[in-house]
């Protein structure tokens, strides 16, 4: 699994997990110094539980990069957008962060000078695209910024596929982009606004949707990742493609006895194991052939683990 993935489903898993702590529940109106702790954690977990997607979307990013970089196209056989993003938007990203690392008393000059080899490479090779291409235009990452890094990889309608894709694993039909940008609303008043006051029931759902957005941002920027990278000269040149309705799902559901890998649409059972381990193993040699991706879910039908066997 990758590092990204795994570390992001680990902070939310942990996030989850507390919810259900009595220290994150208010009590009767008069218990002020328990429902004062209580609103500070949970503006606390917001904040946590936001900036984990955050940090998934530029890991994954970057995890990704390295894999395009590996393409055997020339670089000026890349979409534009992502020739721009190699270059232009690479050298603007490591400038501000190296200001940034400047501020806070840390050495700017190997930030510089990392950017400034890798987007070297775009013209002189080997090919290595600085992870200052995507995800790094600002502080945070607003939701356009997310449907861009799509975009820039040739994928076309981001939003409306990731919100698809959310649908088709069970984790709800609600707009993801709108949710996405909730999200944010809500991170930014827990991090800035003293009278902030994050319910259970918003970090509950907002838990939910991250994980939607970053299953089907993950599957979507995992199969434009590997279209670059095994793609001949002139794919650029085509439209950007929808994504999603060619990625097939194969699912690991537990029935109360055993784990069931089943793929999506197909009511017959692939194969039965009695540990989550083995049915694992079982369901990623059968996806890698056909570059299919594969979703664990829990007994409530919700995802607690997901693998593209695109780019692993």
């Amino acid at each position: 699994m990758s590092v990204s993935r795994h570390n992001f489903l680990e902070r939310v898993r942990a996030v989850e997990d507390a919810l259900g702590q009595s220290l994150l529940i208010d009590q009767s109106l008069t218990d002020t110094s328990h429902n004062s702790r209580a609103r500070v954690l949970r503006n606390g977990l917001m904040v946590v539980t936001f900036s984990a997607l955050e940090d998934f979307i530029r890991e994954r990013s970057t995890e990704i990069l390295a894999v395009v970089s590996r393409t055997s196209l020339k670089f000026d056989e890349l979409p534009r957008d992502l020739a721009v993003a190699a270059t232009v938007e690479a050298m603007r990203a490591a400038h501000s962060r190296a200001v940034m690392a400047s501020r806070q008393g840390d050495d700017p000059v190997p930030i510089l000078q990392g950017a400034a080899s890798e987007i070297a490479s775009t013209s002189s090779g080997p090919l290595s695209i600085s992870r200052f291409a995507l995800g790094h235009a600002g502080a945070n990452i607003g939701a356009d910024e997310v449907g861009n890094i799509l975009k820039t990889l040739h994928a076309a309608d981001p939003w409306n596929e990731i919100t698809a894709l959310g649908s088709r694993v069970g984790l709800g039909s609600v707009p993801l982009r709108d949710a996405y940008a909730q999200g944010m609303r809500l991170r930014n008043q827990a991090a800035h606004r003293a009278s902030a006051n994050i319910q259970p029931s918003e970090l509950s759902a907002f838990c939910q949707h991250a994980k939607a957005i970053a299953l089907g941002f993950d599957f979507l920027v995992s199969r434009a990742a590997r279209l670059l990278h095994d793609s001949t000269a002139g794919f650029a040149l085509q439209a950007r493609p929808k994504l999603a309705q060619d990625i097939s799902i194969i699912f690991i559901d537990h029935d109360g006895k055993k784990f069931v890998s089943k793929r999506e649409g197909v009511a017959r059972a692939m194969k039965h194991e009695s540990d989550e381990k083995t049915a694992w193993l079982y369901a990623v040699s059968k996806a890698r052939p056909k570059f299919e991706a594969i979703v664990l879910r829990d007994r409530s039908g919700m995802p607690m683990k997901w693998e593209s066997t695109d780019c692993i």
